[in-house]
């Protein structure tokens, strides 16, 4: 699936919204897949996932440039 390079951030930029709001979150455990995780275990996945999509960003960014040569 080929997503505009502006989407990217954009997603990035919800999933780290989603983690600075999980630090203020009171909880132990937090539903992931319909299964309880640990707290630090979500925070751990929300923040690979922010990382992921960040390098998808500059990756795309990457190849756009090299395609307009």
């Amino acid at each position: 699936m080929k997503l505009p390079k502006n989407a990217y951030l954009i997603l990035a930029f919800f999933f780290f919204v989603e983690l600075i709001y999980s630090l203020f979150n009171k909880d132990k455990t937090h539903e992931l897949f319909f299964w309880e995780v640990n707290i630090w275990t979500y925070r751990f996945y929300r923040f690979a996932l922010v990382l992921f999509i960040v390098k998808l960003y500059f990756d795309h960014k990457k190849t756009e440039s090299l395609n307009n040569l």
